[in-house]
């Protein structure tokens, strides 16, 4: 599609022409979008050290710690050290600024948060959003194409729960709450108890005892950090650095060398949830709001909880849907703000992935910060593409490693053929799934010439009908069930007619169903590509006329349909569909330009362009590739 070259342009008015092509993006390269990876867990070690403003600090993770350079995303505990005023840690991907929180602190509070961090370049950047602190980075795994484990997520239960002193106290963890022998890891939020002296918590595999922290803690104040700990022979340990608390232990999930569990596919810090909280569960609707597909089955993100300052101590819990086990993700005073990252296993249906939320005691705010999320291990990298006849008829120059392709029928014009159609329709067929997308699906473009027939006398018309009679050599009905407008006729007023702009959207939609080369043409999903460097009337009623009469055809023969444009060109060609319009309850397929994953996810949250519908995707470019986000 050649729209998101040109999403730049402010577009204040219609223009109309024809004979320009509506070209894809040309070039090479494979998708872009996050990869899935599988995880390998380390030691725990300190990769870095130092002081951090509120300008981002570059930080190169690869080549320390045990991380390799082919890695994709690591695994970090992020320690901010007595910070000179209230404010929150940002820990995003070497470049992409963020808003978004990876820990919230007060003045001269010491606090840990873990986070699973996207690397670009081998890297990560950290900022502060006020003020000045000494931030220590502990590695405990990193994520990679290739071998490694999968992560199994777990309904959360509790699996230790015991007093620990500095002396290391062995957990064995294999063999409880689902837990096989076979796991290499464990995610486990784990929440120091009343501590009966200022110090900090180590988590580590059995017998290892690294000097880093989890989480620094408070004389007499309950604290949580969630932990990824490597297993050795099923267990970990934990210890205090002085006095004594009692730890709690609950299990998120596990990871394991096996191909039946779920791949991690990381992406920028998006903002998927902003709720208020009471004691009763509120649920949280995960898919298609950041990005998130039908089919994950859990996300890693940052819960950041405010609790109110008439609010007595209080702990959130973070929950699959449908589920409020006695465990409890963060516990905060009144008043207090922290966060805590979350690995929550989501529940429901392919179209609504949801987990939920609640505090113990009166009433909180919650934001929830996705950075990632598991998905089937054979579901590639769990964002789509598209392609056309620019990218040609060699496999090389097709996107890689796609979910599901899209693929575009026409060569540009409303009434041509891609030449390429069926090598890119065999692409789109080598697609992994595990998202709720179809595997393979098709574009075309569309177009009303009719205004620029008026314009131009001279110009053959061959393309624009005369009379209910298709390509076929059907009449189509003047009626609801057929034409709702009428009958098309001959002349030039019939050249901006509802009747036969209708009628000019049910012609193209069935050449490109029966004579572009498509077979079982009614199986496909077809997105309606509307673009304004097309031939169009200058009366949005026309306009929606043309792809009324699209829509039609394909349902008539059992397809499924969808509209596919940038927000400014659906306003300028369409304006605001009626209900009584066949478009209203369209899905929408947005197009945003070039952009980052973390953007396209965010815009899934956006209004459809129809009001009966939904944003089901949203497409931004990276290089010369088209990536897609599924947003259901």
């Amino acid at each position: 599609m050649r729209l998101q070259h040109r999403l730049a342009l402010v577009l204040t008015a219609l223009v109309v022409v024809t004979g320009i092509a509506a070209v894809g993006p040309a070039g090479t390269a494979a998708a872009a979008a996050p990869t899935t990876g599988r995880f390998t867990p380390l030691d725990t070690t300190r990769v870095w050290s130092g002081s951090v403003l509120t300008t981002a600090t570059v930080i190169p993770i690869a080549g320390h710690g045990g991380v390799p350079a082919n890695a994709t995303a690591v695994v970090v505990n992020v320690e901010v050290e007595n910070p000179t005023a209230a404010g929150t840690a940002r820990v995003t991907p070497a470049g992409v600024s963020s808003g978004v929180t990876s820990q919230a602190f007060r003045k001269g509070q010491t606090v840990s948060a873990l986070q699973t961090v996207r690397l670009v370049g081998g890297k990560v950047q950290v900022q502060l959003s006020a003020g000045k602190a000494t931030v220590y980075l502990d590695v405990s795994g990193y994520y990679a194409n290739g071998s490694g484990a999968t992560f199994t997520p777990l309904n959360a239960a509790r699996v230790f729960n015991q007093k620990v002193g500095t002396t290391p106290t062995k957990v064995p963890l294999a063999g409880r709450a689902g837990i096989p022998s076979t796991a290499t890891a464990v995610a486990v939020n784990t929440e120091v108890g009343t501590p009966s002296a200022n110090g900090y918590v180590r988590v580590t595999p059995a017998g290892k005892d690294a000097t880093v922290a989890a989480q620094v803690f408070t004389k007499g104040t309950t604290i949580s950090n969630l932990v990824i700990v490597k297993l050795v022979g099923g267990a970990a340990q934990v210890k205090v650095s002085s006095g004594t608390a009692t730890v709690f232990m609950d299990v998120a999930g596990y990871y394991a060398n096996s191909s039946t569990g779920s791949v991690y596919v990381p992406v920028d810090p998006v903002r998927a949830a902003s709720r208020s909280l009471t004691t009763t569960p509120r649920t949280i609707r995960l898919s298609g709001t950041a990005g998130v597909p039908g089919t994950a089955t859990a996300i890693v993100a940052t819960a950041t909880t405010t609790t109110a300052k008439t609010t007595a101590s209080s702990y959130l819990r973070f929950t699959p849907s449908g589920q409020d086990p006695q465990v409890a993700t963060q516990v905060l005073g009144a008043g207090q703000t922290l966060s805590n990252a979350v690995m929550t296993k989501l529940v429901g249906s392919t179209v609504d992935r949801r987990a939920q939320a609640k505090v113990s005691v009166g009433t909180a705010s919650l934001t929830v910060d996705v950075a990632g999320y598991f998905m089937d291990g054979s579901s590639g990298s769990g964002f789509g593409a598209d392609v056309s006849w620019p990218q040609g008829g060699s496999s090389a120059s097709y996107p890689k490693n796609q979910a599901f392709g899209i693929v575009g029928v026409n060569n540009g014009l409303a009434t041509t053929t891609n030449p390429y159609l069926a090598q890119q329709l065999a692409w789109a067929k080598t697609s992994a799934g595990g998202t709720s997308q179809p595997k393979t699906q098709l574009y075309v473009n569309t177009a009303n010439p009719g205004q620029y027939f008026a314009d131009n006398p001279t110009v053959p018309r061959t393309s624009w009908p005369t009379s209910n009679v298709d390509p076929g050599g059907t009449t189509v009905p003047a009626s609801a069930s057929g034409n709702p407008y009428g009958t098309c006729v001959a002349g030039t007023a019939a050249l901006t007619s509802t009747q036969c702009s209708w009628m000019y959207g049910w012609n193209r939609a069935y050449e490109d169903a029966k004579t572009r080369g498509v077979t079982s043409p009614g199986s496909y999903r077809w997105w309606l590509d509307a673009e304004t460097d097309g031939s169009w009337q200058k009366t949005t009623t026309l306009n929606r006329a043309t792809l009324e009469g699209m829509t039609a055809y394909f349902v008539s023969i059992g397809a499924t349909v969808g509209v596919y444009s940038s927000p400014a060109e659906w306003s300028t060609l369409f304006g605001v569909v009626p209900a009584s319009s066949r478009l209203y309850i369209l899905p929408t397929w947005r197009a945003i330009g070039t952009a980052t994953a973390a953007s396209a996810q965010a815009a899934c949250s956006a209004a459809p362009y129809v009001a009966g519908g939904r944003t089901t995707m949203v497409q931004y470019v990276t290089g010369s590739t088209d990536n897609v986000v599924s947003c259901v």
